[in-house]
């Protein structure tokens, strides 16, 4: 069980779907505490308009990033929730 919870818990690697670089922004304040705080895995910042958010190389969407992550924080708009979590799991 706990072997589980260690993605969650100690994520080697995370995607924040719906990255911003509008502050204030909830995704805007994700990334940048993640990136702030010193995490050492891989951050994969996912928005489908941008190239770059915060002067990080993004992804369009989750099914895009390089590896599957660990970890995905869902940064939109309720609407779009639904259809995220089943890229996540198409994912992985």
């Amino acid at each position: 069980m706990i072997r589980n919870l260690e993605r969650l818990l100690a994520p080697k690697s995370v995607a924040i779907i719906g990255a911003s670089d509008t502050t204030g922004k909830v995704g805007y304040n994700v990334l940048k505490n993640i990136v702030d705080g010193g995490f050492a895995g891989t951050v994969y910042p996912v928005n489908a308009k941008r190239d770059l958010v915060q002067g990080h190389r993004t992804y369009r969407s989750i099914l895009d990033t390089p590896t599957v992550p660990d970890l995905a924080v869902i940064c939109t708009p309720a609407s779009t929730v639904p259809d995220l979590i089943r890229q996540c799991g198409e994912k992985g």
